[in-house]
């Protein structure tokens, strides 16, 4: 009797903790239906769970999941008079890696703020880029030049 109890107080205090957790994240939405291309519109729409403050702005960052490529989008204006209904949007660079897209950051700048780092934590909202693939580098081999040699031996 005394670990039902137990357990039962255990799983009510854990959902006490979890749910407000899951409401502090701001619900994104994309509006095009199937994938996105490289060099084209996107439209978000995005519901924060509590109004945006007056003078208040957020920067939605977008990236590749396979690469770090953001890609920056203004708050733009509310959708309504809540402030938590805003529909950000902009055009995809010709050059977007194409594949999966995630949000990478949604930065929050308070009034008067020139830079933070508040930020909204998004839902894991996942979306696909089309595009020409091209390759990237991820490995480079570096040595000493002649020049820098012979000047790093002057100084001793």
């Amino acid at each position: 009797m005394k670990v039902r109890a137990a357990v039962s107080v255990a799983a009510l205090l854990l959902t006490y903790a979890v749910v407000p957790m899951a409401q502090d994240k701001a619900a994104v939405q994309v509006e095009q239906a199937g994938p996105l291309r490289a060099g084209g519109p996107v439209v978000f729409n995005v519901k924060l769970n509590e109004p945006l403050p007056k003078g208040a702005r957020f920067d939605f960052r977008i990236s590749p999941v396979s690469a770090d490529q953001e890609i920056q989008f203004g708050s733009g204006e509310p959708v309504d008079a809540s402030q938590k209904d805003f529909r950000v949007g902009g055009t995809l660079p010709e050059g977007a890696l194409p594949g999966e897209w995630h949000i990478s950051v949604i930065y929050l700048f308070l009034p008067g703020t020139g830079w933070t780092r508040n930020t909204i934590a998004p839902n894991d909202l996942r979306f696909k880029v089309e595009g020409k693939p091209y390759p990237i580098p991820t490995k480079a081999e570096v040595s000493l030049g002649k020049d820098a040699k012979e000047n790093s031996s002057e100084k001793k």
